[in-house]
């Protein structure tokens, strides 16, 4: 409290070192959703982030903690979820003056919403399933970025709509459920993963209030790759079997949780488990039933691409390559993200094996991919990819990677000497 106190005091004075700054953005972005709308409450006018902005999101942050911006997701007067930059001296005069945010004052009652909606015959399930399937479609070709505040947006109304009993509540828990995996899915995508875990655990709970087998297997499976892509493999491994278990053995949700869990194999370095999983992953794809609302992505070149990644981390880095090549080649066209997340994690693995050339020509492709997109998946690699990289190396591709790079950080990180 005393140092929150001081930083009230000070406000505008308040200089911040470079690991300090870094430790604060760090804060921010795992604060809870009412503390970045106070920060909002207390800023004059911060501009939107658009899609080139996005990629600043998450760990991105970290490399460039002399900024004198960071990235929140806050609301606007009218209620709507937006990421925001705001300048970081803003952001410490307003942490410590309360926790109302700006959003309470905003939030829709239940008593105007019901007097709206009370004769009309409008399909509020039917509009949320369709806006859903169209932020899945725009999040495959746009990024999360631009999406995860329409998610954030949409579990807000469909719940002060319930709260207002304007629709059938089970239906509408059916597409919490849902969204709330989707709102996880895009967190976990910028690496924001408090957030991810956050949401994922809300699935889980409105799938158990549904008593439906379908959304607990989607909320398990959200859950383990999660936890695989924080390194925590035994977690993973268990989440999947739990999926596994819960889900219609039918289901697509099956499928993938046995590829998660192959993986999680894989992290734990079992080479010979991870392989059967993935050869049970690709039977299950082909016998699975068609859902109209999940899984539009797992095929098999989606299956290969884990597989490859699975490769790498084992340390198998030639099979990991071959793998990728086939999953890229073979892949569906509507995921350009997805292609720009194969193709830095294929040149980490060149890069990796001693193939200088292909890993710099990968690279420079993922990473504009990943500035189009603003996916911290895409741009994690490439930032691990920098940094195994010679940046004095006179190769023509090395040399396009490095100028690409460096004048994407400049851009991001700009010079303020």
């Amino acid at each position: 409290m005393e140092a929150v106190k001081k930083w009230e005091r000070r406000k505008e004075t308040i200089e911040l070192t470079v690991a300090y700054a870094a430790r604060m953005d760090r804060k921010l972005r795992e604060a809870e959703a009412a503390v970045t709308e106070r920060f909002w409450s207390l800023l004059e006018g911060p501009a939107a982030v658009t899609v080139e902005a996005g990629h600043r999101l998450g760990a991105l942050l970290e490399t460039c903690a002399d900024t004198d911006q960071i990235l929140v997701a806050a609301h606007t007067a009218a209620g709507e979820v937006v990421l925001v930059s705001i300048p970081r001296r803003a952001f410490v005069a307003g942490v410590g003056g309360g926790t109302v945010g700006l959003a309470a004052s905003a939030a829709l009652s239940a008593s105007p919403l019901a007097a709206a909606f009370a004769r009309s015959d409008i399909d509020h399930i039917g509009f949320f399933r369709d806006k859903r399937m169209n932020i899945i479609e725009s999040d495959n070709i746009y990024g999360s970025a631009t999406t995860l505040p329409e998610v954030l947006t949409a579990i807000d109304r469909m719940q002060a709509l319930r709260r207002a009993k304007v629709v059938d509540s089970q239906s509408i828990l059916r597409l919490l459920a849902m969204y709330a995996e989707t709102a996880a899915w895009q967190y976990q995508d910028q690496r924001m993963f408090d957030h991810a875990e956050h949401w994922a655990e809300k699935a889980l709970t409105w799938s158990h209030q549904l008593r439906d087998d379908y959304y607990i297997g989607l909320s398990l499976v959200r859950m383990s790759q999660l936890a695989s892509d924080r390194g925590d493999g035994v977690s993973s491994a268990e989440l999947a079997e739990a999926a596994g278990l819960a889900a219609p053995r039918d289901s697509l949700f099956t499928a993938a949780a046995v590829a998660y869990r192959a993986h999680a194999l894989a992290l734990e370095g079992d080479s010979t488990a991870s392989a059967r999983a993935y050869d049970t992953a690709r039977t299950l794809v082909g016998t699975a039933d068609a859902d109209p609302t999940w899984g539009f992505f797992l095929d098999n070149s989606y299956i290969d691409a884990y597989q490859a990644h699975s490769l790498t981390a084992l340390g198998e880095y030639g099979a990991a390559i071959t793998r990728f090549d086939e999953a890229t080649e073979r892949m569906q066209s509507g995921y350009p993200r997805d292609r720009g997340v194969y193709l830095a994690r294929s040149a980490v693995a060149h890069m990796e094996a001693g193939h200088i050339e292909p890993a710099a020509a990968l690279g420079t492709q993922a990473l504009q991919i990943g500035i189009a997109t603003g996916s911290e998946r895409i741009m994690e690699r490439v930032l691990a990819l920098a940094g195994m990289m010679d940046p004095t190396s006179t190769q023509t591709s090395v040399g396009e990677f490095v100028n690409e790079f460096k004048q994407w950080k400049a851009a991001i990180c700009p010079d303020r000497t």
